[in-house]
């Protein structure tokens, strides 16, 4: 609503004007509210959808009180201009905000990273290391008077090395990708074996999959893999397009056919439980999913799923 008052105030200026206005103080607004909606995990598109809207709402407005004026055609085409420029400008704003919002929360994702790679290096390594050299102290101190005791805190030395070496190859297991079914290769496993040879499939994933909890990556594949075998074997489609986007507060992602389409507001067929099940397993997921088609036109799912980061991210 901040945004709509500026913008028609800025058009009521342009007209009283007769040109033009550029006005640089929208640009704080808009970056505000390009963070406030990054943080809130809404994502560019639907700044892009409410702009569309604002736009043909005060197109058709504005058109029906100009009609009767002598100027109207001249005027039109100032405040249309002007319209344009106003919205177009909060949304380059409000993009590059969000954009600058994600590279933070990527910074801040390596950075808690960073402090949890140093706490595992103290408590484990740090810690073994200290006992080894400690025994090892305590042997040579014993060693001259005391063979035996010292042979057991050699020992006892030997134990805490054994131990140190457990605890390093389990950190650095943990920095490697994990070799486990990742999104990209469950999709792209499920393509090959239902078999795509007479329709183009394009996948596109974007970010780190890891970023994703392994409940998260598997849950999802079955809402994508749900959405592309719906589109293969109900839409009769010529390309399927998928794409996934993945943050670490937010993964996104959607598929889009040319196939024959749907109207969503009519019952599925009994039986057909695929857009049930994908509703249901995004619920539970607490997230949202997004079904689009007409008859004729294709259909669209778009999905986003909020990551709960582990508790040493928040520190």
């Amino acid at each position: 609503m901040a945004n709509a008052g500026e913008i028609l105030t800025e058009m009521a200026g342009t007209l009283r004007a007769g040109r033009l206005l550029d006005d640089e103080t929208s640009r704080f607004l808009s970056w505000d509210i390009g963070v406030a909606r990054a943080s809130a995990g809404i994502h560019p598109r639907e700044s892009l959808l409410a702009a569309s809207v604002f736009f043909r709402a005060a197109f058709t407005t504005l058109s029906h009180r100009l009609q009767d004026d002598t100027h109207a055609a001249r005027l039109l085409r100032l405040v249309v201009t002007a319209l344009e420029q106003s919205i177009s400008l909060r949304i380059r704003e409000a993009s590059s905000s969000y954009t600058g919002f994600l590279l933070n929360q990527v910074t801040e994702a390596q950075m808690a990273e960073r402090r949890r790679i140093a706490r595992e290096l103290h408590d484990r390594i740090g810690h073994s290391l200290s006992v080894a050299q400690r025994q090892l102290e305590l042997s040579n101190l014993y060693r001259p008077s005391e063979p035996a005791k010292a042979l057991a805190k050699l020992e006892m030395a030997q134990q805490a090395i054994q131990e140190t070496m457990c605890s390093l190859r389990q950190v650095t297991s943990d920095l490697h990708p994990p070799d486990g079914r990742t999104l990209e290769k469950g999709l792209l496993g499920y393509l090959d074996v239902i078999g795509t040879d007479d329709v183009q499939v394009e996948l596109i994933v974007n970010g780190d999959q890891s970023w994703a909890p392994p409940i998260v990556s598997e849950e999802c594949l079955l809402i994508l893999r749900e959405a592309a075998r719906n589109a293969l074997t109900h839409g009769d489609p010529s390309t399927i397009f998928i794409r996934i986007d993945v943050a670490p507060h937010e993964l996104i992602a959607s598929v889009i056919d040319d196939g024959c389409g749907f109207d969503p507001s009519q019952q599925a067929p009994k039986g057909s439980l695929g857009l049930s099940s994908i509703r249901e397993r995004t619920q539970l997921l607490g997230g949202t999913v997004t079904i689009a088609s007409e008859p004729g036109k294709g259909a669209r799912v778009d999905l986003a799923v909020p990551i709960q980061r582990r508790p040493y991210d928040q520190e």
